[in-house]
């Protein structure tokens, strides 16, 4: 599985600091949820999705990442 960040207005996926791209598998890859949820926060990126993608592309689930985050801080509460 791999983790990446695509902006939703665009659909190009985060490669670098300077560069987007619309190819999934030129993406970066985060590796872990934890790691692509600091980096968009610190980036402050509007309009990020979440990507967990796994071998078969017709099965990339996706969430707005504001969405993702409110669940994951509403769960850590509980």
């Amino acid at each position: 599985m791999r983790t990446l960040l695509r902006h939703a207005s665009t659909g190009q996926y985060f490669q670098s600091l300077d560069m987007w791209t619309p190819d999934r598998d030129n993406a970066y890859d985060f590796g872990l949820i934890g790691r692509a949820m600091k980096f968009a926060r610190k980036m402050r990126l509007p309009n990020l999705e979440l990507i967990l993608s796994v071998d078969n592309p017709e099965q990339i689930n996706k969430t707005p990442f504001q969405v993702f985050l409110r669940k994951v801080l509403r769960n850590k509460r509980s």
